[in-house]
């Protein structure tokens, strides 16, 4: 399997302070108190603002096949891919944010997730759904949704292909997680309560999306367009 990662024009700095705070957040949450401490694998360094805001709590390492650094300070990076060199059960916690869309084997990625990360450590992952119809890295609408060569095609007569992307549905995401893992889902959490993880929205539309019950949420789960969830390692 390689790791290819995301090409320069698919490469989002803009929110990453807030997309940091976010996934702290869930974390400490799902663990029931502070990451303070705690060994973190982040996959997917970038610029590595995420990886230095997270290193202000944990100890982080910070893998990545290419240095794109802008960030640099407050976390150990390692470039490395998909084989992640590092013993078994070394981490507390693991970060895999807006990766696995980029990888040829999401099944592999989580083995090595799993088999990294200690028994009832957590692993945040963020994907996009590929159930919600428009894609953001291509800025295209339903496309996505037809069959991964005929997708690749499309993009190509339109003259905007990059590199391949393997989107996942949640129904998709558990399949490839529940060997290794239990899986908690964020989505509707962060829907109801975007404040709570530090996503900026005008106050009434917050007011609005907190007087629906959670209940709603999990029910619309499969069609939220970010699929955001926590693995637990049994």
């Amino acid at each position: 399997m390689t790791m290819t990662g995301p090409q320069p024009g698919f490469v989002v700095n803009a929110g990453r302070r807030a997309k940091a705070l976010k996934i702290r957040t869930v974390l400490e949450e799902a663990a029931g108190g502070s990451s303070a401490g705690r060994r973190l694998l982040d996959v997917g360094t970038g610029n590595g603002q995420i990886a230095q805001i997270l290193g202000q709590t944990c100890d982080v390492i910070s893998i990545d096949p290419r240095d794109q650094r802008q960030a640099a300070v407050g976390y150990r990076y390692v470039r490395a891919g998909t084989a992640l060199p590092f013993a078994g059960a070394s981490f507390d916690l693991a970060v895999s944010n807006h990766v696995i869309e980029h990888l040829d084997d999401a099944a592999s990625h989580l083995d090595e997730l799993a088999r990294v990360v200690r028994p009832g450590g957590l692993v945040y992952l963020a994907t996009p759904n590929r159930l919600w119809p428009w894609e953001v890295h291509y800025r295209v609408w339903l496309l996505h949704w037809l069959p991964q060569s005929l997708f690749e095609r499309a993009l190509r007569l339109l003259g905007r292909y990059r590199e391949p992307l393997h989107l996942l549905s949640l129904r998709q995401l558990r399949t490839f997680c529940d060997e290794h893992f239990d899986l908690t889902d964020y989505a509707p959490r962060i829907t109801r309560w975007p404040a709570r993880y530090h996503l900026e929205v005008p106050s009434w539309i917050g007011a609005c999306l907190a007087a629906l019950p959670l209940s709603i949420y999990r029910l619309f789960a499969v069609g939220l367009p970010t699929l955001v969830v926590v693995l637990r390692r049994r």
